[in-house]
């Protein structure tokens, strides 16, 4: 029952090599004697020695010399000696009790500052570098400090139910620097309430069947590299305490064998230096067993120093199944409770990671709950991390319940999510971000999650305060049901799935208020509210599919659009700064723009780039100054609308200079188009492609609408080495209003192309000018009309079968060659037509005077074709077939080559002077039937030959044929008032010839006519 080693005894088990082994047992058993095990080198070959008993006392006097040194009590208390303990006598170690009864018995009981073992014997073996081991059936006290030096301490506590270890004392190696071990094994529990201070050469090897606790300590410092293991129920609790990991660091990790449930909490300060992980990992097992666990954060400040790491892991995965969660319970997730403030170091991180298991949500089921706002300050980094990734089921995320997240001193928070979530971020609150000189990122990203869900969602407002911000999605869709705000000094971007192929909107609900710097990204942006541009903000909107604003778009900073693979639908939109729009189309894919929009500063640029695909405008464009540019291979105009300068009557003067160019290969009209009030106005051919303006499928009633440019000082319609096709009507429009639109700048309407064909009118107010490299056609029925200014027409070849106009101006046409078989007039200005290499074939003509030139080719007016000048006609070709009718005061027809004929039918008649038709170097001949008339003036035919058999009537008549003259029986020749001259080398007379003078000079003369004066 009690075995004793008395002060001065000796139990020697030394060799000379190795230390042997001594066992003092019994279940008192008390040592103040002397135990010697010793070898030659006692921390290589000393022995072992094992102290044991239900109550083990070690008194002061206690010496053991082993290398090993085991203590195994039910219970060890490791304190202090009381002041005064010298022996261990019954009296010392019990006081007697007393007694209800009259039995003489003693009563004994246990004194309880009596200790088992006191601190500066253990320090003494522990000094040597010593092993000992002290271990206890049920529970093991330690209440005084322990220097361990450079010796090795095991306490070891075998009771797994009730039993465990208590540690009130600190464990230090003071200065010693040589190199010890701390090994604690508790069978329950292991409650650390004290300091553990060791150094660099020291290891810390610390497990426990069931949970660890640091707390209650008086400003609690764990200092050390080693690993700290909790067993197979709750995890760790800690509580006001330092860890501070040197070396390789301090790992808090846990070992579990049939419950995965993990619980951990974290109280009031933990401060953090050098390498800490907390790592807990479920068993293997079925996701039945590893759902009701939490890990509570309820920690007010943590603090990480400079160049140090701090990592919270929660591994859930278990085995991999999967399954429906029966209740709300904690799913092994992490709840951050209250205003939790991280004070991180600069080159520091505390960084938390959720392996979630494979649990499919209920509704709030989470893996991480903020419920508290949250601040990092320091410079360092805060990485959150929750990976769910699965390719066969969508688990929980984690829901925002925060209500302000502010980062400074340069310093970031990153909350990510990877995997199939239902929801990965749920915002539940008014949420400000404040990352003013810092960085925040909450952000769903590519991984395991072909089930995936939506990324981030926003129930509420968002403010987004200040700094580098990023929330969103990269692989599915983020919503904001709210409003957003992102004001002065913040670069905000805002994501949805941008990832490869990945489809999901950026959706937001309400209006977007942007005082900062805003990029939108990812598959497809819809806002459904407002989005205002402050200024001096930005705005890049940036998608693969579709940007929509349902709402008005007001911008007033700089704001780029640009869709990849997409196109934009928009209202109104309100431009006070720099704005450019750019769409690159799918398949059936149009953009849309239904408002107005006002543009008040600066350009303005609207751009799609794919190949056919097409712009609907719906809406009035109003543009202030600068350049506004409207460039897509369809444009359709879906209803009558305006494009003007001048967004109110003080902005449309000409102070400000306003310039439209509209890029297109098929202007498309359901509705008429006005282009008002620019300084230049173009409507070009986009890129290397012909243009039409005017359904191109023949469509009836957009060939009856109207491009009209009103009060435009310089209107053009191009396609530089292309065609143009015109198959709705196009006119310009002025008023005494306009001053620039009637000023003497104003150049009307231009028109240059490789080919030009006009099948409806055009009608100018000033001038049009139309230029083609190869060939103009108009199509019959239609009229080119200048109203107060010239119509001039240039190509290699012409054919107009339309009228040509100018109420008030010339008419200029210069072709190579060409038919001009409309009428062309001029109702006071000259009509001059010029075919510059061929033939020239031509209808009505009427001008004030009328010049047509065909120097290199034949001049044939048609039949019943009028052409008459209020002046004069001259007419100058090759050759020359006249049908029809020529008029005008005088008139004059060359052939400078070549033949000319006056067909029958045909009329020349000169109303006021001279009518002169010369063929000096070929024949003249007039046809039976036609009919040359000088009612007051000299009419003159000069040819090399003549055939006249017609009639000419004049004053004067005058033949010069320097060859041979015929006339025949049908023709007649008057000088009514005036002196017939012939002048021929041989002259054939059959017909009548008169005058009141008659004059005959040739060489040869005959005939059966009658040459007669009157």
């Amino acid at each position: 029952k009690k075995t004793s080693l008395e002060k001065g005894s000796t139990i020697n088990v030394s060799g000379k090599e190795k230390g042997g082994r001594a066992i003092v047992w019994g279940d008192i058993a008390l040592i103040d004697g002397n135990i010697n095990a010793r070898g030659s080198d006692i921390t290589k070959t000393g022995g072992f020695v094992e102290t044991s008993g239900h109550d083990l006392f070690i008194k002061d006097n206690a010496i053991v010399d082993a290398k090993e040194w085991l203590l195994d009590p039910d219970e060890v208390t490791i304190s202090t000696a009381p002041a005064g303990r010298s022996n261990i006598q019954e009296d010392d170690e019990y006081i007697s009790e007393a007694s209800n009864d009259n039995n003489t018995v003693d009563h004994k009981k246990n004194i309880d500052e009596r200790t088992t073992l006191t601190n500066s014997t253990l320090e003494k073996m522990l000094a040597r570098g010593s092993f000992v081991n002290i271990t206890a059936k049920r529970k093991i006290n330690v209440t005084s400090d322990i220097n361990l030096s450079n010796g090795s301490l095991t306490l070891w506590s075998e009771d797994h139910r009730n039993g465990g270890i208590k540690i009130n004392g600190n464990i230090t190696t003071g200065n010693d620097n040589r190199g010890a071990n701390l090994t604690i094994r508790s069978g329950g529990w292991l409650d650390i309430h004290s300091n553990i201070s060791l150094g660099e050469r020291d290891n810390i090897n610390i497990t426990a069947k069931k949970d660890i606790a640091f707390e209650n300590g008086n400003n609690q410092t764990i200092t050390g590299q080693g690993v700290i293991t909790s067993g197979n129920e709750n995890g760790f609790r800690f509580k006001n305490v330092s860890l501070h990991g040197i070396g390789k660091g301090l790992l808090f990790t846990d070992n579990r064998t049939s419950n995965g449930n993990i619980t951990n909490k974290f109280d009031g300060t933990l401060n953090i230096s050098g390498i800490v992980n907390i790592s807990m990992k479920a068993p293997r097992l079925g996701w039945y067993t590893r759902y009701k666990g939490r890990t509570y954060w309820n920690v007010t400040q943590l603090n990480v120093a400079s160049n140090s790491k701090f990592n919270l892991t929660i591994d859930n995965r278990g085995n991999g199944s999967a399954g429906a969660n029966p209740v709300h319970l904690g799913l092994n997730g992490i709840t951050f409770n209250n205003n939790n403030s991280f004070n991180i170091a600069k080159n520091s991180t505390a960084n938390f990671k959720i392996y979630t298991s494979i649990i499919t949500p209920k509704a709030s089921s989470n893996y991480a709950f903020f419920n508290g706002n949250i601040s990092v300050s320091g410079g360092g980094g805060v990485n959150f991390e929750l990976d769910a990734s699965s390719s066969s089921y969508t688990t929980s995320g984690a829901i925002i319940n925060s209500q302000n997240l502010n980062v400074s001193d340069g310093s970031t928070l990153n909350l990510k999510a990877v995997g199939s979530t239902n929801v990965a971020f749920l915002i539940k609150n008014n949420l400000t971000l404040n990352a003013t000189g810092g960085n925040i990122e909450i952000k769903q990203v590519e991984g395991t999650d072909s089930h995936v869900k939506k990324g981030v969602v926003a129930e509420r407002d968002i403010i987004f305060e200040g700094g580098n911000i990023t929330l969103g999605s990269r692989k599915t869709l983020t919503e904001i049901k709210g409003n957003v705000t992102i004001n002065e000094e913040t670069n905000l971007t805002l994501t949805s799935a941008n990832f490869d192929g990945h489809e999901g909107a950026l959706s937001i609900d309400g209006n977007v208020t942007n005082k900062g710097n805003l990029t939108a990204i990812g598959d497809t942006i819809k806002i459904r509210g407002n989005l205002d541009v402050a200024q001096n903000a930005k705005f890049n909107g940036s998608t693969k599919n579709n940007l929509n604003i349902t709402g008005n778009f007001t911008n007033n900073g700089t704001a780029e659009i640009n869709v990849t693979q997409g196109v934009v639908k928009l209202g109104n939109i309100t431009n006070g700064g720099h704005l450019n729009i750019t769409t690159n189309a799918k398949a059936n894919q149009k953009s849309v723009i239904n408002g107005n929009i006002i543009n008040k500063s600066g350009d303005l640029n609207i751009t799609e780039n794919k190949d056919n695909a097409e712009i609907e405008i719906g809406g009035n464009i109003s543009q202030k100054e600068g350049n506004l540019t409207i460039s897509s291979d369809k444009i359709n105009i879906t209803k009558q609308i305006t494009i003007k300068k001048g967004i109110d009557v003080e902005s449309s003067g000409s102070d400000v200079t306003a310039n439209l160019t509209i890029k297109t290969k098929e202007l498309k009209l359901a509705g008429d188009l006005n282009i008002s009030n620019f300084d230049k106005a173009e409507v070009v051919a986009k890129g290397n492609n012909d243009l039409t303006i005017g359904n191109s499928d023949g469509n009836g009633n957009a060939e009856a609408k109207t491009v009209t440019f009103n009060n435009v000082n310089e209107s053009k319609i191009s396609a530089d080495g292309h065609n143009v096709t015109l198959n709705s009507k196009v006119e310009t429009s002025g008023n005494n209003g306009g001053a620039k639109s009637n000023s003497n700048n104003d150049t009307g309407l231009t028109i240059t192309a490789k080919n030009v064909e006009v099948n409806k009118d055009i009608a100018s107010h000033k001038t049009v000018n139309i230029t083609a490299s190869e060939n103009v056609t108009t199509k019959a029925g239609t009229t080119i009309n200048a109203t107060t200014g010239n119509v001039k027409l240039t190509a290699v070849k012409s054919d107009i079968q339309g009228g040509i106009k100018s109420n008030s101006g010339d008419v200029n046409i210069t072709t190579s060659t060409g038919s001009i078989n409309g009428k062309i007039e001029s109702s006071s200005g000259s009509v001059t037509l010029t075919a510059t290499e061929g033939a020239l074939a031509v209808g009505n003509i009427s001008g004030n005077t009328v010049t047509i030139t065909a120097d290199k080719g034949k001049l044939t007016t048609q039949a019943n074709s009028k052409i008459s000048a209020t002046s004069d006609v001259t007419t100058s070709s090759q050759s020359g077939d006249i049908s029809g009718t020529i008029s005008g005061k005088t008139v004059s027809v060359t052939a400078t080559t070549d033949s000319l004929t006056v067909k029958g039918g045909a009329k020349i008649n000169a109303t006021e002077g001279a009518a002169t038709l010369t063929a000096e170097s070929g024949k003249l001949t007039t046809q039976t039937g036609s009919s040359i008339t000088s009612s007051n003036g000299q009419t003159t035919l000069t040819a090399k030959d003549s055939s006249i058999a017609g009639n000419i009537n004049a004053a004067n008549v005058t033949l010069n044929t320097t060859g041979t003259l015929t006339t025949t029986g049908d023709s007649k020749i008057n000088a009514t008032s005036g002196t017939l001259v012939i002048n021929a080398k041989d002259a054939e007379l059959n017909g009548e010839a008169s005058g009141n003078r008659t004059e005959v000079n040739a060489t040869n003369a005959s005939g059966s006519g009658n040459v007669t004066a009157k």
